[in-house]
């Protein structure tokens, strides 16, 4: 449709389809509605589709020739390795800012609480529940030795979300849907 509108010669029956094709890009697209500018994107959207000669009368300036243009420098990605990767990075950024603070009731609630989200981050990986001693043996591998937690001072939550069933119907209490056997109905004649 955007390349059509090319086609038309009519300035004024060009730009009334231009107006036609960003009111059905809008109705196509409305999740994106909310935004201030939306407007805008469909009729910057229009002109890249359509190209950048398209010559019709909107209520924006074409987007310019901002598609071809690139940063001048490069993202920098992190190159570091997750050691424990179901455990995430940023387990272990607390767990330095743990080991890094002193001895105190702070510190042991802190180191605590890594371990709550260590047994939950695995738990959401790998659908299972883990059993506390092996978050304590990731925990004390992870902070080299630094940080020792035991069953016997430390009661982990399992207050989490119930894991997915395989079938759906055992938690909502209904029951699944049987075909019925499709049985010949005998007339008497």
């Amino acid at each position: 449709m955007a390349a059509h509108l090319q086609t038309i010669s009519d300035k004024g029956l060009r730009s009334k389809a231009a107006q036609s094709l960003v009111e059905v890009m809008h109705q196509l697209n409305g999740a994106s509605r909310e935004g201030a500018d939306h407007q805008q994107k469909l009729w910057d959207h229009l002109f890249v589709m359509a190209g950048q000669e398209l010559d019709v009368d909107s209520p924006f300036p074409p987007p310019g020739d901002l598609m071809h243009l690139r940063p001048e420098t490069r993202l920098p990605y992190p190159n570091k390795t997750i050691r424990i990767r179901h455990y995430g990075r940023f387990v272990e950024l607390m767990i330095a800012k743990a080991v890094a603070m002193e001895a105190s009731e702070e510190r042991k609630s802190f180191c605590e609480a890594i371990a709550n989200f260590m047994k939950m981050s695995y738990r959401n990986w790998n659908k299972v529940m883990l059993n506390d001693e092996v978050v304590f043996a990731d925990l004390l591998k992870l902070s080299e030795g630094r940080i020792a937690l035991s069953t016997e001072d430390t009661v982990l939550e399992t207050k989490f979300a119930p894991l997915p069933n395989q079938n759906d119907y055992a938690r909502s209490g209904k029951k699944p849907f049987k075909k019925k056997p499709f049985f010949k109905k005998k007339f008497r004649s």
